[in-house]
């Protein structure tokens, strides 16, 4: 990471454990489509999340703005600034993939409120190529803003699209290539879907040249599958999580996050880390 200056490398250290070289990230950002359960009310929401120790959490500029108190002083999160937004509706929680998209933030801004790193989305399988290419210049805009500021950027490169397929989802060739286009196209680190697999999923991270999390999606039914897909994931290879719902819409969210530590940054077994719930 040397070819990328001395401030990547700081930032990215601020992301990463420095022992275990993994991560626990949590996303609070689901902010920006509207109010969320379990987010609704949000500054109980965040302390209780920060009690668990995550390593950074992703957030709305507007978040990182106006709770910069619970982030100030030695020990607390890191603060990754989500920069851009993606509309389905133009109401607030309607079911739709849409095909509109815009950047929001600029680097050089979430800089302002002390981002640690920048998220956005590179989206697939989108019927208007116009929005596929103007997603492609986006990144491409903050890619370059990040090599200039030196800050790292997680790509999610996500099958989001109308024309993709159930068995879209599932393939593995699909998701090696998204991974690598998002890797050609500038990110610093990926976060992605777990296939679900171990064996499927190593071959995903062993033909990325850049480190990987996983993301949470939609809340799984039980605690037990959240552990068992991060165990899978880090036996996989990956370096960690970036989880949302399954862990500030769970009736302890403290408990989740250090149970997600465990295994994560200590390798703790299944049992071990629901024991901790």
């Amino acid at each position: 990471m040397t070819q990328h200056g001395i401030g990547k490398i700081i930032r990215m250290g601020q992301l990463i454990d420095a022992e275990s070289k993994h991560t626990v990230v949590i996303a609070i950002d689901h902010g920006l489509n509207g109010a969320v359960p379990g987010i609704d009310n949000l500054e109980p929401a965040l302390e209780k999340i920060m009690a668990g120790n995550p390593d950074a959490i992703i957030m709305s500029m507007g978040v990182a703005k106006r709770f910069q108190h619970l982030f100030s002083g030695r020990g607390k999160p890191s603060i990754i600034v989500t920069v851009d937004r993606r509309f389905g509706a133009t109401l607030p929680d309607q079911s739709s993939r849409g095909e509109t998209y815009c950047l929001a933030v600029a680097v050089e801004d979430a800089l302002l409120v002390g981002a640690s790193a920048v998220k956005m989305l590179m989206i697939y399988g989108r019927e208007d190529l116009k929005a596929h290419t103007d997603n492609a210049q986006a990144v491409t805009e903050i890619a370059r803003q990040c090599d200039r500021w030196r800050v790292p950027l997680m790509l999610e490169p996500v099958l989001w699209g109308s024309l993709v397929t159930e068995a879209d989802l599932q393939n593995i060739e699909i998701l090696k290539h998204i991974c690598r286009m998002a890797f050609e196209a500038g990110a610093d680190i990926l976060k992605i879907n777990y296939t679900g697999d171990v064996s499927t999923f190593r071959e995903i991270v062993e033909t990325c040249p850049i480190p990987i999390v996983i993301l949470g999606g939609a809340k799984m039914d039980t605690q037990r599958d959240v552990i068992m897909t991060v165990s899978g994931a880090m036996e996989a290879g990956a370096i960690g999580v970036a989880f949302g719902r399954n862990v500030f819409q769970h009736p302890n969210p403290t408990g989740m996050v250090r149970a997600l530590r465990q295994v994560v940054h200590e390798g703790a077994s299944i049992g071990s880390a629901l024991d901790a719930l």
